[in-house]
């Protein structure tokens, strides 16, 4: 009995020592920053879509699509006792992925609250495409009003390629565009970028 007991101890000490020396955990944007700035040897992964990452990023991040099928095969492939900075366009993949990061034994993670948003909101650099460049220009104040105020209804669509409830929804907007054709301004449906919004 004492043996069983001492076993158990010995388990439970082991699995805390595994634990205590992992740390994964959310910081501020202006800690991410910092820590970023204070380690050298690193990894920083943005778990964005490809489009996304390729409009812009942090520099030198690496792009790991934490909604594609080989998300975890891809984190086997990285060396695991790196300081790993991840994150994503506001938080909340980056911060859901912070336990698949601790179950493959990455050492210490650092998410970013807030995501790319707030690193934006603080103008903190950036690589990627110039945003002044991008083809998508927003929408005015004017042109909204003239779009809702036609003689029929319309359906405006605002969503992300990384968006789930957008992907889910899709099927009940195509039910609705066959079940009311013409009915319908559809060829003015909109689609942005979440981190894009119209001024309005």
């Amino acid at each position: 009995m004492h043996k069983v007991i001492l076993m158990s101890l010995m388990v439970l000490f082991a699995h805390s020592c595994i634990n205590a020396q992992q740390e994964a955990q959310t910081k501020s944007v202006t800690e991410y920053f910092q820590l970023l700035g204070s380690n050298r040897d690193k990894l920083i992964i943005d778990v964005r879509t490809p489009q996304e990452f390729a409009d812009d990023h942090l520099a030198n991040a690496i792009n790991i699509n934490y909604n594609s099928a080989d998300f975890e095969q891809q984190l086997d492939k990285l060396p695991k006792n790196k300081p790993t900075f991840i994150y994503c366009l506001s938080g909340g993949r980056s911060g859901s992925a912070l336990q698949s990061f601790s179950k493959k034994g990455f050492k210490t993670v650092y998410n970013m609250e807030g995501g790319i948003l707030q690193w934006k909101a603080k103008n903190y650099p950036l690589a990627g495409s110039d945003p002044g460049t991008q083809s998508w220009t927003g929408m005015t104040k004017e042109a909204f009003n003239q779009l809702i105020n036609g003689d029929l209804p319309v359906l405006i669509d605002f969503k992300a390629a990384w968006c789930g409830p957008c992907k889910a929804i899709k099927p009940i907007l195509d039910e609705i565009q066959q079940e009311y054709g013409d009915k319908v301004k559809w060829s003015l449906l909109i689609s942005m970028k979440i981190n894009h919004w119209p001024t309005i």
